[in-house]
């Protein structure tokens, strides 16, 4: 029988190394650890809608959610962290888990460059995921703040940028599942958007809809 991973030992190691790190000056100390945390959830979410009885991958999918950013900042993150990881868990990891987590984390920016196992592509999906939806729009907002951005210079953003990165990234998704979720996170943020550019320009909204006299 294959002895099981101490997960909450590796998982308080994650938090040593990126807990309190910040990684870029207009997100918050920790990003890096807990994007990495919903990241694994959401990996094991996809992993138990698309293959259900494939559990075999579920350790390597959840370690190496957590570390895929271990090296953010230092790029290429992927290469530099994927090394980083094989030092760090060594003690922690067989060698051929260790390896599966260090493609994991090689591969979870490098996406369509090859046919990737599953329990890459699901972290790949999962990655993009959180970066679109309520954390999208959490992620602006703290950039605009930064930046000392007003509330149009958001807006304008959701009307140019936003729209460009977006076809571009809904292609780099593995799995029908995915792009169906991307759509909805993504009518989401356009839904917002069009209210908070409406309440910004100061107009009334009641059940759902702009007030009309």
């Amino acid at each position: 029988m294959v002895k099981a991973l101490d997960l909450a030992a590796i998982e308080k190691l994650a938090y040593k190394k990126m807990g309190r790190r910040q990684t870029h000056p207009y997100r918050e100390p920790g990003y890096i650890f807990y994007h990495g945390q919903r990241v694994a959830g959401l990996a094991l979410q996809l992993r138990e809608l698309i293959f259900p009885a494939e559990t075999g991958d579920d350790e390597v999918i959840v370690i190496g959610s957590w570390f895929h950013d271990v090296a953010k900042g230092i790029e290429p993150h992927w290469e530099y962290g994927a090394h980083l990881a094989g030092k760090i868990l060594k003690k922690y990891c067989p060698p051929q888990k260790l390896a599966q987590i260090q493609e994991i984390i090689r591969g979870h920016t490098l996406r369509k460059e090859k046919d990737y196992p599953n329990y890459v592509k699901l972290v790949q999906d999962a990655d993009i995921l959180d970066h679109y939806g309520t954390m999208e729009i959490w992620l602006n907002f703290s950039y605009a703040a930064g930046q000392k951005g007003t509330v149009s210079d958001v807006w304008e953003f959701y009307d140019e940028e936003y729209k460009k990165r977006l076809k571009r990234v809904k292609a780099l998704l593995n799995y029908a599942l995915s792009v169906e979720i991307f759509e909805e996170k993504d009518q989401f943020v356009q839904d917002f958007m069009a209210r908070l550019r409406s309440e910004g320009e100061g107009n009334l909204f009641l059940n759902g809809e702009k007030a009309e006299s």
